[in-house]
């Protein structure tokens, strides 16, 4: 089949106008329905076409050698939505091979997305960027089932770098076109970290059923590790107890398993923490700090960990714990960073500082916002409220409170 895009493609390769194209060959009205795909033009006329823009017939063509390409990047997708890393680079490698000299811009389009979805799953974004931005060259030549798949993975790449909101955007962008179970996954993970917990827990719902289909059951536990989170946040601690044990019991029959441990104590460690039952927060906590061979990455975990301790009184250890998490973000200016830093003035006693003020608006609150990270945002309004009360800046501490009263209505 001759896609219509591939002619406007060599002709604004060309440099050629509709009208400078058409020339004694067919009208500039038929034209544009041949690059709309509106019609299917004659093969006359295609030669015709084809001899003005300097190219073959078979240029418009896809050979059975394309065919063959076009199959091993779909193997490599499922691969990588497999999330199997060795097996993604060895398609990579075997790819780029072939895709050299390749002049079929939907094939190059299609190798360039799938390039950038395995970078982004190696976490080299650098690269998928790079990828993006051949794909991007092409993609007012392409169809429309292509177009969504741009969004897809550009908003996935938004999405790594914490850029929740824009994230979204590119994601609904791509829902007409993009049906697939990981898609619903990803979209609830955005829904998620946005606070826009009705629409995470309906995706959520919509890619485990497909997920359960396809017999995906490793994808099966990510919902459930997802759905726990939501219904922890919505207060429906039962709920997400349930899911977080039914996670527990299917990683059992998986390989590789320890970093989905590690997630699912932290969270469980997290509902105990919202019940306010301090003893049992910890034993979580510290059973996800435990699996791990290292503390590296485990920063947030610490912070729980310290501030349930403060909780018990527990100071020592607490600020112990504190120093560790510290120390291991290496001076790196993030969320668990100020986190850390916000609990260590609280452990200190030093909550009526003006120091302690200062960190909260100048520092804490522009990076949680820049990372809508809204329940922290929250947190910081609800501090400075209670700061400015303490201060006796009674209508200082009002709009505070007020600002953390609007963060609150964003979780629906």
């Amino acid at each position: 089949m001759i896609r219509g895009e591939k002619i406007k493609y060599f002709r604004e390769k060309n440099k050629l106008t509709q009208k400078e194209l058409t020339s004694g060959i067919c009208s500039v009205p038929y034209l544009s329905k041949v690059e709309n795909n509106s019609i299917v033009p004659s093969r006359e006329i295609l030669i015709l076409l084809c001899k003005r823009l300097n190219i073959e017939y078979d240029d418009l063509l896809q050979s059975s050698s394309s065919d063959g390409i076009k199959k091993m990047i779909f193997n490599w997708y499922e691969d990588i939505k497999a999330r199997n890393r060795p097996a993604s680079a060895d398609h990579y490698a075997a790819i780029e091979k072939k895709i050299k000299g390749i002049t079929d811009i939907e094939l190059l389009t299609m190798f360039h997305l799938a390039a950038t979805r395995h970078f982004l799953l190696i976490r080299e974004f650098n690269k998928a960027e790079e990828q993006l931005a051949f794909a991007e060259k092409y993609m007012t030549y392409m169809p429309k089932e292509i177009e969504g798949y741009y969004f897809y993975f550009s908003g996935l790449n938004e999405y790594l770098k914490g850029h929740f909101q824009k994230a979204l955007e590119l994601y609904l962008k791509a829902s007409e076109y993009v049906n697939e179970p990981e898609y619903h996954y990803q979209l609830a993970l955005i829904y998620s970290r946005l606070g826009k917990i009705t629409l995470s827990i309906f995706h959520s719902e919509r890619a485990m059923e497909e997920f359960n289909k396809n017999i995906l059951f490793f994808k099966v536990v990510d919902c459930y590790i997802l759905l726990g989170i939501n219904y922890n946040r919505i207060n429906e601690h039962a709920t997400a107890l349930s899911y977080f044990k039914k996670a527990l019991k299917g990683i059992e029959s998986l390989p590789d398993i320890g970093h989905l441990k590690i997630h699912i104590y932290h969270n469980i460690g997290i509902v105990y923490h919202k019940q306010k039952k301090p003893w049992e927060a910890i034993d979580y906590f510290l059973k996800s700090l435990n699996v791990r061979k290292d503390l590296q990455g485990g920063e947030l975990t610490i912070y729980l960990l310290a501030s349930n301790l403060f909780q018990l009184n527990e100071i020592e250890d607490a600020t112990r714990w504190i120093e560790k998490g510290l120390v291991l973000l290496k001076g790196e200016l993030n969320e668990t960073y100020c986190l850390l830093k916000i609990l260590q003035f609280q452990v200190q006693k030093r909550r009526n500082e003006e120091d302690y003020k200062i960190f909260l608006e100048e520092t804490a609150l522009p990076i949680f916002k820049q990372k809508d990270e809204f329940m922290y945002i929250r947190m910081c309004y609800e501090q400075l409220g209670d700061y400015y009360y303490r201060k006796k800046q009674y209508k200082r501490s009002s709009e505070c409170y007020c600002e953390a009263n609007s963060v609150e209505s964003s979780f629906i």
